[in-house]
């Protein structure tokens, strides 16, 4: 099992005066609770027996390898990243109640979002 640990984030496309005001506090202790929203947090990408997962929040959705590569190469949400794709799907897992305390059990489904409609 190969587990890849992601800053998930919103992207910044001109470096504004949060990016200057994090690389303020970069080398300081700064408490999760001031770091981590809804669209700042941290997840995983993992790589188990062959398939291809990405967890938040001990939530977990199966993904395709594209996916996989692609999320860890650039963890940001914005328009058409893969970020944001699975960022919806571990939400909509979270409405389902599936997807929790994978490899005991099964993860959510790579088609997540039609599930339940």
């Amino acid at each position: 099992m190969k587990i890849t640990q992601l800053r998930i984030g919103l992207h910044q496309f001109n470096d504004g005066k949060w990016k200057k005001l994090l690389d303020v506090f970069r080398e300081r202790y700064i408490p999760m609770v001031f770091l981590r929203d809804e669209n700042n947090y941290f997840a995983e990408a993992i790589e188990y027996d062959g398939k291809y997962f990405y967890r938040v929040d001990g939530v977990t959705v199966e993904v395709g390898q594209y996916e996989y590569e692609r999320v860890i190469n650039n963890p940001r949400l914005y328009y058409f990243s893969s970020a944001l794709k699975l960022h919806h799907r571990i939400g909509r897992a979270k409405e389902l109640g599936i997807g929790y305390h994978w490899p005991s059990k099964d993860a959510a489904p790579i088609s997540i979002l039609e599930l339940g409609k």
